[in-house]
């Protein structure tokens, strides 16, 4: 297979002419495009949780508007000097403080600031609420259900094959980037909802029908959104804890942003979830570095799954 590549690769240069402008088209330049980045990074020299790179997305991390605007001017510099151009259309930045003022690149041209954007597939906010992300996550799972109709809503169809389609397709879309949500009771209740309409509507129930929830779940054999997001949350804090304590996402999980907490009833942090959630299923932090032991302590089973 691989000579076949090569032969396929090599006939494909002798056809055709590949200029400068076309160069990222070149079989190279993906591993071209991450080397050139790495080495803008170290010659940065910036230090870790400072810059974020995943493929061709980079993320800045600043103190000060003066000071993000000052590393934005010096990538702008270093991608030009290795042939490369930030896309300012593209390019937006968010401030967890007022800021008014508009950041300029090299040439004078403003950057959008927005209150919020997508990232990876996650919705941040500039409040740092988990709200957009919560609705968008409703809204993602509202289009898988929506292209499953054709058996969610076929009554020749088990309901044993719609909650399988439903545990399979449907509700990764809901779950997805859960695990580093921060929830409130008011999210959870938004999920909860989104679930049991689905749920119900695949049945052919109604609130007419004056079907409990639990009776709902047994039938379409599906453990609760909470506990499965339960389960998510776990799972990532066990991977982030088996991780180096010189690692990236460690530090992130040990860090503690300066200043005191606002009195009265703070905003729940992520830290605050995982400490419930660890009370709730009886585990303790060192319990993760032993992974089937720790898997087994979080795992909430779908009433399909279940074991005894």
């Amino acid at each position: 297979m691989k000579i076949y590549e090569r032969l396929v690769d090599s006939r494909l240069r002798e056809m055709v002419t590949i200029s400068q402008e076309q160069w990222g088209f070149m079989p190279e330049s993906p591993f071209l495009f991450v080397l050139t980045l790495d080495c803008i990074v170290k010659l940065l020299e910036e230090g870790p949780l400072r810059t974020i790179l995943y493929a061709d997305d980079i993320a800045l991390v600043a103190d000060s508007r003066e000071e993000l605007e000052e590393k934005v001017r010096l990538w702008q510099v270093a991608l030009a000097d290795n042939g490369l151009r930030l896309n300012v259309k593209k390019t937006k930045f968010i401030s967890s403080e007022q800021c008014t003022r508009p950041i300029l690149d090299c040439q004078g041209e403003a950057i959008e600031k927005v209150e919020e954007f997508r990232y990876l597939g996650s919705d941040l906010s500039e409040e740092g609420s988990v709200d957009q992300a919560v609705r968008g996550r409703i809204n993602a799972a509202w289009l898988k259900w929506r292209e499953s109709t054709g058996i969610l809503c076929d009554r020749r169809c088990s309901r044993t094959l719609k909650g399988k389609l439903y545990r399979t397709v449907v509700r990764p879309a809901l779950l997805y980037g859960s695990e580093c949500w921060a929830l409130g009771k008011a999210q959870e209740r938004q999920l909860h909802a989104a679930e049991m309409r689905m749920l119900r509507w695949a049945c052919g129930w109604t609130r007419r029908d004056r079907v409990r929830n639990e009776d709902v779940r047994a039938v379409m054999k599906t453990a609760p959104i909470q506990l499965k997001m339960r389960e998510q949350r776990l799972s990532w804090y066990g991977h982030v804890l088996r991780r180096p304590e010189d690692h990236p996402i460690r530090l992130a999980l040990d860090f503690e942003a300066p200043g005191k907490r606002p009195r009265g009833a703070p905003r729940k942090r992520w830290k605050d979830v995982i400490k419930k959630d660890l009370a709730e299923v009886g585990a303790m932090p060192d319990d993760a570095f032993d992974r089937m032991r720790w898997r087994r302590i979080i795992r909430t089973a779908d009433p399909a799954t279940a074991r005894d």
